[in-house]
C-alpha cells in the first residue's frame, strides 16, 4: 500500500502530495459510470436517458478523498458508480463544522457552518450526504450545547435546521466520520450530539465510524491514523451503498456473477502468486459470498481488482489470509459492491489451488509472483497462462 509521509497536522490543510501528484480540494462533479436506462414513446421513438440524481458531497478531507492514490478511488466517486448518481463532491481538507477555530491557526479554512449554502444549497441537489465533524473532534473543539454558538453543538445544530428549512428530510443523510485511531478517545460524545441532531431534524442518521468495518481492521484500511486507504475508501463505499438499500434509498442491486465453477478434475497452480481470472469477469451487483476449491493445504487471500484504465489493474477488496484445505470452501464477505469486468483474483502460499486446462489460445489467468501484500498491477507485470481458476461467486 501507499505510505503517505505527511503528518496528520498537514494533512488537515488543504491539500496533499502523493508521490509526484497534488490533490487539490476543489469541487469536482464527477458523473457515475453506469449507463442511463431510456424510456420510449409511441410518439418520441428516440431513447430518453434517465435523470441522475444530483447529490453533494459535504464534509472534508475524508469527502475530498484524502488518502487514497487517485481521485476515484474515494468512497463518493465509487458510490456514485454503483448507485448512478451524479457526484458534486464538496469536501474541503481541514474543515470543521463549527467556527470556533475563526481567528486561529486554521482562519483561511472556511466551516460547514459558513459554506453550506453556498457550496450545497446553490447546487440544488436531490439529495445532501453529509461526512462532517472528523476535524472538530481531531481538534477537541468545545462540543457545548445547541444554544451556544462557536462550540460544536451549537453550529451543527444551525447548520443542519438550516438545512432542513432548505430540503426535505429524505434529502438530507448524515453520517458519523469514518472509522479512524485518531479520535477513538473522544469521538463518543460528538458522534452522540450528530445523532440526536440528526433526529431532531428528521434526516437519516447513518453510524458509520461504528459499523463501516470492525475497528480490529483500521490497520488494513487506514492511510495514516485518521484517514481510509484505497482499501479502507472501497469498503466504506460498499457499507455506505448498503446502507442506502437499507434505507429504502435506492433498490437492492442484483448479485453480482463471475468466476468458474469447475465440476470436472482440477490440477493445482504453483504457490507464492498472485493470481487474476480473465476467463469470467463479474457482472454488475454484491457479492456477498465467494466459492473456491482447493487442491491442497496452503494459505491464501481472495481480491477483488478492478481494471485501472492503463491496462492494468487496481484491488479493491481483499480478506484476511486464510488457512485453507482440500475441498470446496464457501467465503462469506461483507456485501462487496462489483462493476462490470472486475475480476476475482487469489494469492496463494503453497500449491493449493485448483484449476482447469483450457482450449488452446485462450487465457485463463494473469499470474503475478509477489508476496501476500497485494498492491496495484501495472499492465507490464505478469504472464498470461491457459488455466482457469477454480473460483467463482454464489448467491
Amino acid at each position: 500500500m501507499v505510505k503517505l509521509a505527511n503528518s496528520i497536522a498537514g494533512q488537515l490543510l488543504g491539500f496533499v502530495s502523493i508521490n509526484c501528484g497534488v490533490l487539490v480540494t476543489q469541487p469536482l462533479i464527477a458523473q457515475p459510470s453506469p449507463p442511463p436506462t431510456a424510456s420510449m414513446t409511441a410518439k418520441d421513438p428516440q431513447p430518453q436517458p434517465r435523470k441522475l440524481p444530483k447529490v453533494v458531497f459535504f464534509g472534508s478531507s475524508s469527502t475530498v478523498g484524502f488518502g487514497t492514490t487517485r481521485g476515484d478511488r474515494r468512497w463518493t466517486t465509487l458510490l456514485s458508480r454503483y448507485l448512478g448518481w451524479e457526484e458534486i463532491n464538496e469536501g474541503l481538507s481541514g474543515s470543521t463544522v463549527s467556527t470556533a477555530l475563526r481567528g486561529k491557526e486554521l482562519a483561511s479554512v472556511p466551516s460547514g457552518l459558513e459554506r453550506w449554502r453556498e457550496n450545497v444549497l446553490s447546487r440544488k441537489p436531490d439529495r445532501v450526504a453529509i461526512l462532517y465533524g472528523v476535524n472538530d473532534a481531531f481538534r477537541r473543539i468545545t462540543i457545548g450545547t445547541p444554544n451556544q454558538r462557536g462550540t460544536y453543538s451549537g453550529d451543527l445544530t444551525k447548520m443542519l435546521t438550516g438545512m432542513a428549512q432548505e430540503f426535505k428530510p429524505h434529502q438530507l443523510i448524515i453520517s458519523t466520520s469514518q472509522p479512524n485511531q485518531a479520535t477513538l478517545d473522544r469521538r463518543q460524545d460528538y458522534d452522540r450530539v450528530l445523532q440526536a441532531t440528526t433526529k431532531q431534524i428528521g434526516g437519516y442518521f447513518i453510524d458509520a465510524g461504528k459499523e463501516a468495518f470492525p475497528l480490529s481492521d483500521l490497520a488494513d484500511y487506514s492511510a495514516d491514523g485518521l484517514h481510509l486507504n484505497n482499501f479502507g475508501h472501497a469498503i466504506f463505499a460498499a457499507y455506505m451503498a448498503n446502507k442506502m438499500v437499507d434505507l429504502g434509498l435506492e433498490p437492492a442491486p442484483p448479485q453480482g456473477q463471475g468466476g468458474n465453477l469447475i465440476q470436472k478434475e482440477t490440477q493445482p497452480l504453483p504457490g507464492g502468486f498472485f493470481y487474476i481470472d480473465l476467463h469470467h469477469p463479474l457482472t454488475f451487483g454484491r457479492v456477498r459470498s465467494i466459492e473456491t476449491k482447493w487442491v491442497a493445504p496452503g494459505r491464501a487471500r481472495i481480491v477483488i481488482v478492478r481494471p485501472d484504465g492503463r491496462g492494468g489493474y487496481e484491488a479493491i477488496y481483499r480478506t484476511s489470509i486464510l488457512n485453507v484445505a482440500p475441498g470446496v470452501s464457501r467465503i462469506e464477505v461483507p456485501n462487496w459492491w462489483v462493476l462490470n469486468d472486475d475480476r476475482l483474483a487469489v494469492w496463494t502460499e503453497g500449491n493449493c489451488l485448483g484449476s482447469y486446462e483450457l482450449p488452446p489460445n485462450l487465457s485463463g489467468h494473469l499470474a503475478i509472483s509477489q508476496g501476500n501484500i497485494i498492491r496495484d498491477i501495472p499492465a507490464n507485470r505478469g504472464h498470461l497462462a491457459p488455466q482457469a481458476l477454480a473460483i467463482h461467486t454464489i448467491p
